[in-house]
């Protein structure tokens, strides 16, 4: 009897010390799968399209991985303007950002394509050219310099401000107006009569106000949220050019990514794109509103026909440039329906 009690206490310990030892091996599994927390940067406010899409990005992530990957967001430039987050992609040093376009042009000509103006009628050709073949292949020739382009997410079409009406390319003589630190841009502007001024965005209000400046060109998010509007009579809806903006990914830290991490990243990022675009052109066309209420600016909406006579000025710079953007600019008035004028 007592040799059977025996066998029954050792039987019951070691079933307790299995359950135990199973228990401990369930908390390491669990300390393994501790969350991932990757990092985003930007260079507006919290109230532009940047950051909004961001916070639903990071909502995706959250949801479609069960609270296993978390999106921490970095707005107003905190990790550094569009250069230096750039640099912290190829270091592996940011996981995430969205820089302007133009930052990432000193890599590949490809994102040339996007820096020519009037390049688009309206957003529905953007995207569509943005979606398709070319907006891949720009994607995937950034890849070389440590930068994976995960998404195309935008900010919407460029308008311009200024001292004086707009309405054809003579009125831009001798106008010095701000622009991106950018090559074509300044040769486009140039070539447009004006006197392009390659400006850090933090000085453009101050220049405005102290006349250093006449004019300068952002979206409407950008010129209401940073009080251009508020130094400038004239806002004329040029729509020069459309602003892709890059889901930058460090390539170095994709790599380190599971495959099953990668899935959920590009799914979340897919969704976000459209919900973005679409938070993009409603915050755009509200804050025009905006400024219309309080009538202090008049607003000039360009043509078609008044649009076409700024691009027909732009000719030389496409026959110019088109060469060396790898087919890009035939390929899209192909796909868009436009004749090769240029």
């Amino acid at each position: 009897m007592k040799r059977t009690n025996k066998r029954s206490f050792a039987k019951v310990f070691g079933l307790l010390m299995l359950i135990m030892g199973m228990i401990l091996v369930s908390n390491v599994s669990i300390a393994q799968a501790a969350p991932l927390t990757l990092r985003i940067g930007h260079v507006v406010t919290e109230e532009g399209g940047e950051h909004l899409g961001s916070l639903k990005f990071a909502e995706l992530l959250e949801k479609k991985s069960d609270g296993q990957i978390k999106l921490q967001i970095f707005p107003n430039g905190q990790v550094g303007q569009n250069r230096e987050m750039v640099e912290s992609l190829q270091a592996g040093a940011l996981d995430m950002a969205l820089p302007a376009l133009p930052a990432l042009g000193g890599f590949t000509t490809a994102t040339k394509v996007f820096d020519l103006f009037y390049l688009f009628d309206d957003r529905k050709q953007a995207e569509k050219i943005l979606d398709g073949s070319v907006g891949k292949e720009v994607a995937e020739a950034i890849e070389t310099s440590g930068i994976k382009i995960i998404s195309w997410w935008t900010q919407g079409f460029r308008e311009t401000t200024a001292n004086k009406p707009i309405r054809k390319p003579e009125d831009l003589k001798g106008l010095k107006i701000r622009v991106m630190e950018n090559p074509l841009h300044i040769e486009a502007w140039n070539m447009l009569g004006a006197s392009a001024v390659p400006m850090a965005f933090s000085e453009v209000l101050t220049s405005l106000q102290q006349g250093v400046l006449d004019a300068q060109e952002n979206p409407y998010q950008n010129i209401v949220h940073s009080g251009f509007h508020t130094v400038q009579k004239y806002i004329i809806e040029t729509d020069h050019l459309y602003g892709p903006l890059p889901v930058a990914f460090s390539k170095v830290n994709w790599e380190k990514l599971t495959p099953e991490q990668q899935k959920i990243i590009l799914e979340a990022a897919e969704e976000t794109k459209i919900w973005q675009r679409e938070k993009q052109e409603e915050i755009n066309n509200e804050l025009k509103e905006v400024i219309k209420k309080t009538g202090s600016n008049e607003i000039i909406t360009l043509t078609a026909e008044e649009k076409e006579a700024f691009r027909k000025n732009l000719q030389p710079l496409y026959k110019k440039y088109a060469p060396e953007m790898h087919g890009y600019v035939e390929r899209i008035y192909n796909e868009l329906g436009r004749k090769v004028d240029f």
